[in-house]
């Protein structure tokens, strides 16, 4: 795990720990996307938006990246 203040890396492995991924997560890139929280029926975009973040996604390494947004929608 790699953090900063605006930041999280997490590889695969760290968040099935946390929670149990579906197949999904680990196949495609859709699952990691940032889409608009207010049409989303994502709930796991619904998640981390509602805590300030967005996911970058690296499927080919197995990790992700939160980055804190800035107020206005913008990555800080």
């Amino acid at each position: 795990m790699a953090r900063t203040d605006d930041a999280l890396a997490l590889s695969f492995d760290q968040l099935q720990e946390m929670a149990a991924l579906p197949a999904s997560a680990w196949k495609y890139d859709w699952w990691w996307a940032n889409e608009d929280p207010a049409t989303t029926t994502h709930v796991q975009c619904k998640s981390w938006q509602a805590a300030g973040y967005e996911a970058d996604v690296d499927r080919a390494h197995a990790m992700v990246t939160f980055r804190r947004k800035a107020r206005g929608g913008k990555r800080s």
